[in-house]
């Protein structure tokens, strides 16, 4: 079994280069590491391009049956500081995966699923992540990112997801008007969540397809996206907290939204 012993590889420098959002976006790739997601990727029958593994970690039954699920040409085995060196974290535990994106067009997304969610210019990985994992625990559900949006593939993004990434369906929207336009004329009802209206879910008829647009942390929803709205809502709270954290509306939001949607 060829060791690459050297952090100058030609391999090595490619997984380093895909940290860099510039080279996702061209090479239409991104890594995950870690026993637990790259498991979940093979589970989830994603595309992927390279298995990385630590020579320090080649005795370890989780490893191998990872590397018995993937075709041989697509797997490496390098040193220990090697592997240090191509790992975005400290605990990767000595395995890492290149995987091809997973992208649909918006005929696809709003041809197939009713609900959809509009995430407009959220810019934190853990929040995107964590919107991630609501979408997938109440879906099926399909994710619009907006220009503005943190990228889905930045590796904290992919950590929060904790896996969901595999399983939840994106568009990415460089022109509002234009995806909204397409919603519209596809039958999707637009819901967009404000901190302060007369309007909450309570007042929300039951629809077949939905979207529901959660806002940019600071700044929330954009004007441009709430005006063209059938409705903007805000989530009823009892206590004295003013706002909530966007992924944690999400999460409510979401939950409320799927709830419409089974009547």
């Amino acid at each position: 079994m060829d060791i690459i012993r050297s952090k100058d590889n030609g391999k090595i420098k490619y997984i380093r280069n895909l940290y860099i959002k510039k080279f996702r976006d061209q090479e239409k790739a991104f890594v995950v590491e870690g026993v637990k997601f790259v498991s979940e990727a093979l589970r989830e029958k994603a595309d992927i391009k390279l298995l990385l593994v630590s020579e320090e970690v080649l005795d370890k039954n989780e490893i191998n049956k990872i590397m018995a699920s993937m075709d041989k040409s697509k797997v490496l085995v390098c040193s220990a500081k090697v592997f240090e060196s191509a790992a975005d974290t400290v605990n990767a535990q000595g395995v890492l995966a290149v995987i091809s994106k997973n992208s649909l067009s918006p005929n696809e997304i709003t041809d197939k699923y009713p609900f959809v969610i509009m995430c407009d210019r959220i810019q934190d990985p853990g929040n995107l992540g964590a919107i991630m994992r609501s979408a997938d625990a109440f879906g099926p559900a399909a994710l619009i990112l907006n220009k503005g949006c943190v990228d889905a593939y930045n590796p904290k993004v992919v950590r929060a997801s904790a896996g969901a990434l595999f399983r939840i369906p994106m568009i990415f929207a460089e022109d509002d008007g234009e995806i909204i336009n397409i919603l519209k004329n596809k039958g999707y009802y637009l819901v967009s969540t404000v901190v302060d209206s007369e309007y909450t879910f309570d007042n929300m008829d039951n629809r077949r397809k939905i979207c529901l647009v959660i806002g940019n942390e600071g700044q929330g929803v954009a004007d441009h996206i709430i005006k063209d709205s059938d409705i903007a809502l805000t989530i009823k709270m009892s206590g004295k907290a003013e706002s909530l954290n966007a992924s944690v509306a999400a999460g409510i939001c979401i939950y409320e939204i799927r709830k419409k949607l089974l009547k």
